[in-house]
């Protein structure tokens, strides 16, 4: 397999054992300047690191908006590692600071404002929006990074590892990884391109790089990274912008999607599914589409943070199949915003519009916080859709429960729970203290979540 080093071995090794300690911060691609229509320094901010004394600078990024429904025109982002704990201080580069969060409010971080400056604490890893804006649409959020250390860094000059160094790489739209192998993008390393994989197994791609698909046209080529077939993928700690599709697709079994950052701005920029038995983790969202997709069985996630651009749901586990689908967890989420306008039957939160013959089963929702969100909450379905095989005859969703689920604002549209008739029914869901602008869910009301009545059996609310 060809490996990509830009530094010598001896340089690459030693830049980066102290990932292990203290606070790492990355060198910058020399394609980011200023005026570059898909990656520039940001204008806007200014991110510093201080930890015992020693104050950092981890590099700011800036993308664009690319689409005219787009509500955010650009979007900032830095990303370094540390242990321990630090004081992050951002500098507004273009006016002073009268107004700031850092979302998610689970963290219940503490700001310090001075000026055109904001100080606070981290003491754990996360993905964090600091914002400058009050109120639902944020014009320029910044996303802040925190990783844990890169730890068992993969040597260059293993036959096995395909190491990506600091600087461009150009490997076009289909890069294929072989069984076995480990595809490292260094952090500073910008990659263009696409990873694919076919009927292989224990695959990893990690690392702190940038994997970009500006140069494709949208809704063209492959999904960011395609894994056909495949078992025990890794894909951890990178991250995806510009993609033309979806983020990451993976089929097969035994998945794990850990610590990536995923960036889209067309419709059709889906965030990760993993094929059975697969885990999404500690990951952040900022798509036009759906984020987290439950298609196959067995699938969980866990401690992500989703910003859900105007298309699109959170939580996805709808559309079609015409095998029966089972088993999936998402717990302790913070959903920071949903920015859905449309009264389309995909905006909401949780969602599913099934229109394949199979049965989806035991699904259970539970710990996730919903922040700047007015649109719907639920919308479980069942009727014939553009995605979906539709089967007259069969067709159903049951057992689905909704645990410890807080709207911390009030929805402007009902949600809806209904089935296409009596032999496509939705059945057994449960809502269980759901919180809704400081109330519990206690019943249908037309208002909040409508609920049919014809096609619909044992709709629980306590």
């Amino acid at each position: 397999m060809t490996r990509i080093p830009l530094l010598t071995l001896g340089l690459m090794l030693g830049g980066y054992t102290a990932a292990a300690a203290g606070v790492m911060v990355y060198p910058v691609p020399p394609n980011v300047y200023p005026g570059d229509k898909f990656i520039a320094p940001s204008h806007q901010y200014k991110v510093e690191v201080l930890q015992n004394g020693r104050m950092q600078e981890s590099f700011v990024y800036l993308m664009h908006a690319q689409h005219y429904t787009n509500k955010s025109e650009t979007a900032s982002f830095t990303g370094f590692d540390f242990t321990g704990r630090v004081t992050v201080r951002v500098t507004r580069l273009t006016e002073d600071i009268g107004f700031c969060q850092v979302l998610p409010r689970s963290r219940g971080i503490a700001v310090r404002l001075a000026g055109r400056t904001v100080e606070f604490e981290l003491d754990r890893p996360g993905q964090f929006s600091v914002e400058f804006e009050r109120g639902l649409r944020i014009r320029h959020p910044l996303f802040i990074f925190a990783n844990p250390p890169d730890v068992d860094v993969p040597r260059p000059d293993d036959p096995r590892v395909t190491w990506f160094g600091p600087g461009v790489h150009e490997i076009g739209e289909k890069f294929v990884i072989p069984s076995g192998q480990t595809v490292y993008l260094a952090g500073g390393a910008y990659v263009k391109g696409q990873f694919f994989s076919e009927n292989a197994q224990k695959i990893t791609i990690r690392g702190r790089g940038i994997l970009s698909g500006e140069q494709f046209p949208v809704r063209t080529a492959h999904y960011m990274i395609t894994f056909r077939n495949v078992e025990q993928a890794l894909v951890e700690g990178i991250t995806l912008i510009h993609p033309p599709t979806h983020n990451i697709r993976l089929t097969g079994r035994d998945h794990v999607v850990r610590n990536v950052k995923l960036f889209g701005w067309h419709f059709s920029t889906d965030g990760a599914s993993t094929g059975s038995d697969g885990m999404i983790e500690d990951s952040f969202m900022h798509v036009n589409d759906d984020s987290i997709m439950l298609y196959e069985n067995n699938t969980s996630a866990r401690r992500c943070v989703i910003w859900q651009m105007e298309n699109g749901a959170p939580f996805q586990f709808g559309w079609g199949g015409e095998e029966d689908r089972s088993g999936h967890h998402a717990s302790d989420i913070d959903v920071i915003r949903v920015e859905s306008e449309w009264d389309n039957e995909n905006e909401a939160v949780f969602c599913a519009i099934h229109g394949g013959g199979g049965t989806k089963s035991d699904y259970l929702f539970e710990n996730i916080r919903i922040d700047n969100a007015d649109w719907r909450m639920f919308s479980i379905i069942t009727k014939p859709n553009r995605w979906g095989q539709w089967n007259p005859e069969a067709g159903a969703i049951r057992r689905v429960v909704f645990r410890n689920i807080e709207f911390y604002g009030t929805p402007r549209i009902a949600s809806l729970i209904m089935g296409h008739d009596e032999k496509h029914p939705v059945t057994d869901v449960t809502f269980d203290n759901v919180i809704v602008g400081g109330k519990k869910l206690a019943g249908a009301d037309p208002d909040v979540i409508a609920v049919d009545p014809e096609t619909t059996r044992n709709i629980v609310f306590k």
